[in-house]
């Protein structure tokens, strides 16, 4: 009978890990070539919790791609709601995760993740006609990054996503809310300076441009010459028009996809009486100092899966635009593939050692099973052999139950663009037609997209959005 829940159990739990990268392929593949109701019909509801929040993302965005706005910020909010539910665990699922793998406790979001929200919230509202909502979703980004940057558990890098400073600047001044934009540049200002050394994103020039002219616009004469000077500004660079343009988000490609690794790590019979976060601790210096061992000394071999991303080679690219006047180039605001790799290395020994932690854990199980089988009854004498080889087969079907149901959490976002780059285009207030070129390195053009802005106000900023698919 033992045997047979084993089983059943180990089907389950592997089900319930299963690659959600390979889950989502179909969807994804049918978003590459733009068939925005096959990627829908490919994403199917999940049971429980578990990838709820997943399930409202990767609709949301389809939707907000497929152009059906209002049913894309019902997503995002349910997705939302989700997100504020998971902030009280689940204490059943915690347990069992003891036991399997994290992949069965509900996905709660990468922390860029859960601000991209706004950013799609914002961008549906734009295209709807509420600007005053767009100010909203810029507030509550803001909000929701000064609360992760106080309550995040880790040390992360990413504590002010420079980028929704920046769009909200953008947004703000659009609608008169200088204060608030300058505001907003400021902080942008200091997330790119942060960026640079992490990420490798550097400032756009055009915000540098923006905060001088609007230092000048609200009388701050002393923060004006301190800009030129630290950023070498010449007057004539500004020349922008602050409203009547178009600012283009070009979103390209995809964020990488996460996979699993596998190693062994070797638990010692002189290892069997120490605490667990003893062990634990040997074993990730075995991890990282693997030393000589003689198999005879080896208790248990422990089977740890941790998630990394896929090592895939993406070509260097640069967006230009044009009209039928102008060509503009655009720059990086925004490099989702570079702030995912960093929060997976930073989180990467928490991590570790929580999945080694486990793994002990199931341990531990196994052998006080296997002890209590061999230690029960009275008759230790005539049967203390057969019971202690019953115990031997119980602890050893718990071990391949152990090993079998561990498996790394590899679930992220992933119809979310790999890159977010910016173009502003002045004088494009009304209907243009205008053409999206991705670029190699050497210049060599990689892919060419032509659309059309739809009816635009006849002056001022206006914002939109264009996934280009690699």
């Amino acid at each position: 009978m033992l045997i047979v829940l084993c089983c059943v159990a180990v089907l389950y739990f592997n089900g319930c890990a299963a690659s959600y990268s390979s889950y989502l392929s179909p969807s994804l593949n049918r978003l590459a070539q733009e068939d925005y109701d096959g990627a829908l019909a490919k994403v199917e509801k999940p049971d429980g919790l578990t990838n709820k929040l997943l399930y409202s993302l990767e609709r949301g965005l389809i939707l907000h791609y497929k152009g059906q706005y209002r049913k894309s910020n019902q997503e995002f909010d349910r997705a939302e709601k989700t997100i504020d539910r998971l902030y009280t665990k689940s204490l059943s699922r915690s347990i069992a995760s003891l036991l399997t793998n994290d992949a069965i406790i509900a996905y709660r979001g990468e922390e860029f993740e859960r601000v991209m929200i706004h950013y799609y919230r914002a961008m549906n509202y734009e295209r709807l006609g509420d600007r005053q909502s767009v100010l909203v979703e810029c507030r509550k980004a803001n909000l929701k990054l000064a609360k992760y940057s106080h309550d995040s558990e880790y040390d992360l890098s990413y504590r002010n996503d420079a980028f929704l400073q920046y769009m909200t600047g953008m947004f703000f001044e659009a609608e008169g809310d200088l204060n608030d934009a300058y505001v907003s540049y400021r902080l942008a200002e200091k997330g790119y300076k942060a960026y640079a050394n992490v990420f490798n994103t550097q400032m756009p020039r055009m915000l540098i441009l923006d905060l001088v002219r609007l230092a000048e616009r609200l009388g701050y004469q002393d923060h004006v010459i301190d800009y030129e000077n630290r950023y070498s500004v010449d007057e004539k660079e500004i020349t922008s028009p602050a409203f009547d343009e178009l600012v283009l988000f070009v979103e390209v490609g995809f964020v990488p996809r996460k996979q699993q690794i596998e190693f062994e790590l070797p638990i010692y019979k002189e290892d069997r009486r120490l605490p667990i976060w003893t062990v634990s601790d040997r074993a990730r210096s075995r991890y990282r100092y693997p030393r000589a061992y003689h198999r005879s000394s080896i208790d248990y071999w422990l089977r740890v899966a941790l998630p990394e991303y896929q090592d895939r080679t993406s070509p260097t690219l640069s967006v230009r635009v044009s009209n039928n006047q102008q060509s503009y180039n655009g720059v990086i605001v925004e490099d989702l593939e570079a702030i995912a790799r960093k929060a997976l290395v930073e989180k990467y020994d928490h991590i570790l050692l929580k999945t080694i932690a486990r793994n002990i854990s199931k341990y531990m199980a196994s052998k006080a099973i296997e002890n209590a089988i061999a230690d029960s009854g009275d008759d230790k004498d005539k049967n203390e052999d057969v019971r202690r080889g019953v115990g031997a087969l119980f602890g050893w079907l718990f071990n391949i139950f152990g090993s079998t149901t561990e498996s790394a959490d590899t679930r992220n976002w992933l119809s979310l663009p790999r890159q977010i780059h910016v173009v502003r285009l002045p004088g494009v207030s009304q209907s243009s037609e205008l053409k999206v070129e991705l670029l190699d390195l050497s210049g060599r053009i990689l892919k060419v997209k032509e659309f059309s802005t739809g009816q635009l106000p006849k002056d001022g900023r206006s914002f939109i959005n264009l996934r280009v698919f690699l």
